[in-house]
């Protein structure tokens, strides 16, 4: 009758604990593992609201807005098969991270007469999230894929 009330007692018990708390650390400290470039690229939310008018896999065709595929490095309104604003053609120049986030901050004060519907991304650490995601749309990268 007594077996039946013993517990076992793991021979491990308690040693595993310091390298659980070691990894903790780790991972309080610098984050979660990054992806490595095989994995696909994922698609944070806070570019989301761009995705509704965008497109920014390889080879998709512009949508209502042009296609980001490669957008960083490109002449501004240049991609094949979307017909820009006189706003945009005026601008010149290519689309750089700089560029860019002051774009998306308010895309209307840089572009007089842009089309574009966004009002801004007034949130920089949300503008350096999609600045970021943006930087990594090119043809070194695998495919997109949603719910980051």
């Amino acid at each position: 009758m007594n077996c039946c009330l013993q517990t076992r007692v793991s021979p491990h018990r308690g040693r595993l604990w310091p390298g659980y708390l070691a990894l903790a650390a780790v991972v309080a400290t610098f984050g979660p593992p990054a992806a490595s470039m095989a994995d696909p690229l994922r698609v944070p939310d806070a570019f989301e609201a761009c995705a509704s008018c965008h497109s920014y896999e390889q080879d998709e065709p512009a949508q209502e807005g042009p296609p980001l595929w490669g957008v960083v490095g490109r002449r501004v309104a240049s991609a094949e098969g979307f017909d820009y604003s006189q706003a945009l053609k005026a601008l010149g120049g290519t689309w750089d991270r700089a560029r860019l986030d002051q774009f998306l901050k308010d895309p209307k004060a840089m572009a007089p007469g842009t089309l574009m519907n966004l009002g801004g991304v007034s949130n920089a650490s949300e503008r350096a999230v999609v600045l970021d995601f943006l930087e990594r749309l090119s043809a070194e990268q695998p495919a997109a894929v949603a719910g980051d």
